[in-house]
């Protein structure tokens, strides 16, 4: 099994936010079922992120920001800063919508 190379994952406002539009969104219109399959789709990214921090693509806009997916609705935006063994996860992101919003 690979070492960690994260030492901590931290969320901004932007992402704690995001994260809680969609599990509302989920808990409405869907099952518990598929709001525990996000959330553990969303916790196994993250694990998986702790070993290998650079196994999304890198963003073309910003150094630094990585794009992951987490499901073919949802992705994850985060800020990968080596020196300090951390990962700031920045935004939770639906990729139909509208692409001009996105600054990542």
């Amino acid at each position: 099994m690979a070492e960690e190379v994260v030492g901590e994952i931290l969320w901004t406002d932007s992402a704690k936010t995001s994260f809680s539009k969609i599990i509302e969104y989920l808990q409405t219109k869907w099952t518990e079922k598929e709001v525990g399959k996000f959330v553990n789709q969303t916790v196994d990214l993250l694990s998986n992120l702790k070993r290998y921090p650079e196994m999304c693509r890198p963003s073309t806009k910003r150094k630094n920001v990585r794009i992951g997916i987490i499901n073919k609705h949802t992705h994850i935006v985060y800020h990968y800063q080596p020196r300090k063994k951390q990962i700031v996860v920045l935004l939770f992101w639906h990729p139909k919508r509208n692409p001009a919003k996105f600054k990542y």
